[in-house]
């Protein structure tokens, strides 16, 4: 998933009700040149839920 397509997942989310996401099922996020970021998005709302700011790993 890129940055991009995480942030119209936000954005569709977002139009639906409000209802909370359980962060179920996450992807790992790439650039358009397939660079991996060790970023996770959720596959449901587009949130950044897990994030590698080096050390240690943090859970968001």
């Amino acid at each position: 998933m890129t940055k991009a397509q995480a942030a119209a997942l936000r954005v569709k989310w977002a139009e639906g009700e409000d209802r909370p996401c359980k962060h179920l099922h996450l992807e790992l996020e790439h650039s358009s040149d397939d660079y991996l970021t060790d970023n996770y998005h959720c596959t449901a709302c587009g949130e950044l839920v897990a994030a590698n700011t080096r050390d240690p790993f943090q859970v968001i």
